[in-house]
């Protein structure tokens, strides 16, 4: 009976220890919440993406991202391409930028697909500006890095608060529109501006293409595949 109550109390316990770890990271800034997501998994992916990159052929196409691209089926929805997905749950532009050795160098992608930023907003509490800097900086890096690699820059994600305003929030569409503006001036790359393909009247994320106001829904990922697709096509023939 004693083993039950304990075990019953722990259920009870744990997450609230668990939010509150979190919470905590979040006040105490990006560097404290990186330790927080590095013990509970940006650590293992990164680890397991240099595994990966002893076994596979370069010169393919890198898809750099957070959840949105972890969750992306890309080498079933792009069969027939050399495709790595390097998507880490959790991820900001200040993640990316210290994982840029696994996640694309050691690659030596033809085409990196970058769609990054909405966590800086609800994690690093970012603005647009903040966000659109560290975006360069990681292009900045790969042309560095890898002068031929061509880049297909993603513009951010709509959310819809409507939905499900404890994933959405503290993103606004306000924000990522913000910021949505400031990326399409960036040279050198190509922009994709899906974003606008994935609103519905309200300019809200349209509930065809999301699960939660956030991430994405299957019908969602197949809209971003073919519009990737058309642009794939033309960037990877010239």
């Amino acid at each position: 009976m004693i083993e039950y109550i304990i075990m019953g109390l722990l259920v009870l316990i744990i997450p609230l220890i668990s939010l509150s770890m979190y919470e905590r990271g979040k006040k105490a800034g990006s560097h404290a919440f990186f330790q927080l997501i590095a013990k509970f998994g940006y650590d293992s992916k990164v680890q397991t993406f240099e595994k990966l990159n002893e076994h596979v052929p370069k010169g393919g196409i890198v898809f750099l991202g957070d959840s949105i691209t972890q969750d992306f089926n890309v080498y079933e929805l792009f069969a027939g391409r050399l495709v790595y997905n390097r998507g880490i749950g959790g991820d900001t532009t200040e993640g990316v930028l210290k994982r840029m050795d696994v996640s694309v160098y050691a690659l030596k992608p033809r085409v990196v697909i970058l769609l990054i930023g909405t966590n800086d907003f609800a994690i690093l509490k970012s603005t647009p500006e903040d966000v659109f800097q560290q975006i360069q900086n990681i292009i900045q890096e790969i042309r560095k890095h890898l002068p031929l690699t061509k880049i297909l820059l993603q513009s951010v994600y709509p959310v819809n608060e409507m939905l499900d305003a404890m994933s959405v929030k503290p993103r606004t569409n306000a924000q990522i529109d913000a910021l949505n503006d400031l990326l399409k001036t960036i040279n050198d790359v190509t922009y994709l501006d899906i974003n606008k393909k994935l609103k519905d009247e309200s300019g809200r994320f349209n509930p065809l293409y999301t699960l939660e106001g956030l991430h994405v829904s299957p019908k969602g990922y197949q809209l971003i595949k073919d519009e990737i697709e058309h642009v794939l096509i033309d960037i990877t023939t010239k």
